[in-house]
C-alpha cells in the first residue's frame, strides 16, 4: 500500500487546461491588428509621398515618369521659385499671415474656453445646465447658415484703419471671434474637468483660495493635455480654412497660405512641382505642432470622452 501511494505521488500531474493555443490565437490577433494598422498608416503616406516627389521633379518628369517614381534628380530650385513666383509679395507672406491668424485664434479659444468650461463643471450657478445645452445646441448649426449673418455683421462693425472702414479686407473676422468662446472648446474642456477630483478645488477652497485661483492652479496645469487637444485641433482649423480668408480677405499682401496657393494656381496653370511644394511647406507648421504635442493630444482625447 505505502508503495502504491509513493509510485501514484512520483508520477507528473495530468495537464487539464491548452494555454499554449490561446496564447498563440491572442498572439496571431495582435500581429493582424499590427498588420493592419501598418497598412493603413503606410496607404495614408502615399498622398504625402507623391507630394514629396512631384516637387523634386522638372515638369516634363511629372507627365512622362509614373506618379510615384523618384526624381532623376534632386530639383530644390522648385522651392526658390515657388517661393519667389509672385512678384508683388513672396510665399513667406502668406506663410506669417496664416501663421499669426491660427495663432491668435488658437490662444482666443484656449482662454475663453478654458473658462467657461470651468464654469460649467466646477460653479453652480442658475440655469447652467440650460445654458450648456443651447451652447451645445449651436454646434447642430452649419457654417453655411450663419455666413451671411456674419459678413454683414462684419460689414457694420467699424474699423477706422482699413479702407472701408469695417472690418471688410482685414484679418479681424478670422481671430476676433475665438476670443468669445466655442461650442466644441467649451465642451472638450468640460469633459476633461469633471475628470479632476473636486476634492482637490474643496482643499483649497478650505485653504483660503477663490475660484479664480483654483482656476489658474488646480485646473489648468492639470488640464494640459486637453488644452494641447484643443490647441491642435483649432490651430488645424484655421489653418486650413479656406472660405472664410477666401471672403473677407482682398489685398494680396493681406492673404493665407490656402488663398494664396489657390491663386497660385489659377495664375500658374501646369506648375505642378511648384504647387507641391507650396503645397509641402504649409503642411510643416501642422506636423510641427502634432510632434510636440503628440504625447498630450493622445492622452486628451482618451481622457475627454471624444472617441471612435
Amino acid at each position: 500500500m505505502t508503495a502504491r501511494v509513493s509510485a501514484a505521488a512520483g508520477r507528473p500531474a495530468p495537464v487539464t487546461g491548452r494555454p499554449a493555443p490561446r496564447s498563440k490565437r491572442k498572439s496571431a490577433r495582435k500581429a493582424s491588428v499590427y498588420v493592419a494598422l501598418i497598412t493603413g498608416g503606410l496607404a495614408m503616406m502615399i498622398p504625402f509621398l507623391w507630394m514629396l516627389t512631384t516637387s523634386l521633379k522638372t515638369r516634363a518628369e511629372i507627365f512622362t515618369s509614373p506618379p510615384l517614381s523618384f526624381p532623376s534628380g534632386l530639383h530644390w530650385e522648385n522651392y526658390s521659385k515657388m517661393w519667389f513666383a509672385l512678384p508683388q509679395v513672396t510665399f513667406g507672406t502668406f506663410f506669417s499671415n496664416s501663421i499669426v491668424i491660427a495663432s491668435l485664434a488658437t490662444i482666443g479659444q484656449l482662454v475663453t474656453c478654458s473658462m467657461a468650461a470651468y464654469a460649467f463643471a466646477v460653479l453652480e450657478f442658475r440655469f447652467k445646465r440650460v445654458l450648456f445645452a443651447l451652447i451645445l445646441a449651436t454646434l447642430i448649426i452649419p457654417f453655411q447658415v450663419v455666413l451671411i449673418p456674419n459678413f454683414i455683421l462684419y460689414r457694420y462693425l467699424p474699423w477706422p484703419f482699413s479702407e472701408s472702414g469695417n472690418w471688410l479686407g482685414t484679418n479681424l473676422p478670422l481671430w476676433v471671434w475665438a476670443f468669445f468662446g466655442g461650442a466644441f472648446g467649451t465642451f472638450l474642456l468640460r469633459q476633461f474637468f469633471l475628470t479632476i477630483p473636486r476634492e482637490l478645488a474643496d482643499a483649497a477652497r478650505v485653504d483660503g483660495a477663490n475660484p479664480w485661483q483654483i482656476f489658474r492652479r488646480i485646473y489648468v496645469p492639470l488640464a494640459r493635455p486637453a488644452l494641447a487637444t484643443l490647441a491642435i485641433f483649432q490651430f488645424m482649423w484655421s489653418w486650413n480654412d479656406l472660405l472664410d480668408p477666401l471672403i473677407y480677405l482682398r489685398d494680396l499682401p493681406t492673404y493665407t497660405t490656402t488663398v494664396g496657393l489657390a491663386f497660385f494656381q489659377g495664375q500658374f496653370v501646369g506648375k505642378w512641382p511648384e504647387m507641391m511644394a507650396g503645397a509641402l511647406v504649409s503642411l510643416l507648421p501642422m506636423i510641427i505642432l502634432f510632434v510636440i504635442a503628440q504625447k498630450y493630444f493622445v492622452r486628451g482625447i482618451a481622457l475627454s470622452g471624444i472617441k471612435g
